[in-house]
């Protein structure tokens, strides 16, 4: 007869099975958009089980990825080069908060980056399929 005890008073019951999981998922998602491309590219490779973690990570990697390598570029313009440095920080910016909102609120699925969402699935889709 194994049961497991009761946790201690104060503290969270284990968590086991299905939501577990779910937590997991929505955890690796929040993660995924925290980091930026870094955590794109983390969890691209930590998430490969679950294919809505791996698209996730494949879309902040190319969004924030793709920002960060024209940020790089447009830093050595000067002046109008800065501006549109900016710019793009600010836009950036914005997309960060809302995929972090939008995580948060959410239980791990795909969230479709807007405005730019339609034109980039099909490389997000391509770099989540390419992680095995």
């Amino acid at each position: 007869m194994s049961q497991i005890p009761p946790p201690p008073p104060g503290q969270p019951a284990p968590m086991s099975g299905a939501g577990a999981a779910a937590s997991n998922k929505r955890m690796y998602t929040i993660l995924s958009y925290v980091l930026g491309w870094l955590g794109g590219l983390i969890f691209l490779f930590v998430g490969k089980d679950d294919p809505d973690v791996k698209w996730n990570a494949s879309q902040s990697l190319i969004i924030f990825g793709g920002l960060s390598i024209v940020i790089v570029i447009l830093s050595f313009i000067p002046v109008v080069g800065w501006i549109a440095e900016f710019i793009l920080f600010v836009i950036g910016f914005i997309f960060w908060v809302y995929f972090l909102v939008q995580a948060l609120q959410g239980t791990g699925q795909r969230i479709p980056a807007p405005m730019i969402g339609t034109t980039i699935a099909p490389y997000v889709d391509q770099l989540a399929n390419a992680v095995k």
